[in-house]
């Protein structure tokens, strides 16, 4: 299949390319697959890093690829384990091409938001708002791919509805958890430039507290904790 003609697929119908379960189509697919995956995310980077110079978005541009392909790599035994509990049979050639596909037109809607997202990016956006637009963003660009790594595993089998659904927290939680590690994407205005930021709390527990200063409470009776978003006493 011509690249276009795949680029076209994965936006159209990206359950269509993943319903193989020929070891060949993988070795076959996977170059062009990781390829939009890949250009994709690093162009949401280097939209991300808008906020703090050139230098913050070739940081971005590097992580973003690593957020987008690390998560479900190391989901994917975990999925298949789901299935076969669930008493579902896939492959693992089946699970590899459909979370190709994922990734690939995960990729390709994080392209095509980019340019929307660099735009107030780049007219000095709030931080916390700036945050919780990557985050839109990434979300906007990643759950359609995630559904398509979920709807890989087959009809049949006694409980494929845990499954799909079990698929799809657990690459959400990690997905979630790695951009975390993985900060900071948006840098403060202040803060000195840095490539990974120390760790502290989660992802949960911070993004409340974002959402709150988003809206300009700033106040610190909550804060991240490590144990989540709780309340100060």
């Amino acid at each position: 299949m011509h690249t276009l003609e795949l680029t076209a697929a994965v936006l159209r119908d990206p359950d269509a390319v993943a319903q193989s379960d020929d070891p060949r189509a993988l070795a076959r697919l996977a170059p062009p697959l990781l390829g939009m995956s890949l250009g994709g995310a690093m162009v949401l980077g280097l939209a991300a890093g808008a906020t703090h110079g050139p230098l913050q978005s070739a940081f971005a541009a590097v992580k973003t690829p690593v957020l987008f392909l690390l998560p479900p790599l190391l989901v994917l035994p975990l999925v298949h384990g789901f299935a076969t509990a669930c008493g579902v049979a896939v492959s693992w050639t089946r699970l590899g091409i459909a979370t190709l596909a994922g990734l690939a037109r995960s990729g390709l809607l994080a392209g095509a938001v980019a340019p929307l997202l660099w735009l107030p990016f780049s007219l000095d956006t709030d931080y916390h708002l700036a945050v919780l637009l990557f985050v839109a963003a990434f979300g906007f660009s990643m759950l359609p791919g995630l559904a398509t790594i979920a709807r890989a595993v087959p009809s049949g089998g006694t409980m494929r509805f845990p499954a799909v659904i079990g698929t799809m927290l657990v690459l959400g939680v990690v997905t979630a958890q790695a951009g975390w590690v993985l900060r900071p994407f948006v840098a403060r205005p202040q803060a000195e430039l840095t490539f990974l930021r120390a760790m502290e709390a989660d992802v949960f527990s911070s993004l409340g507290a974002t959402t709150r200063s988003a809206t300009g409470d700033y106040r610190e009776d909550w804060a991240p904790a490590s144990s989540g978003l709780m309340r100060r006493e």
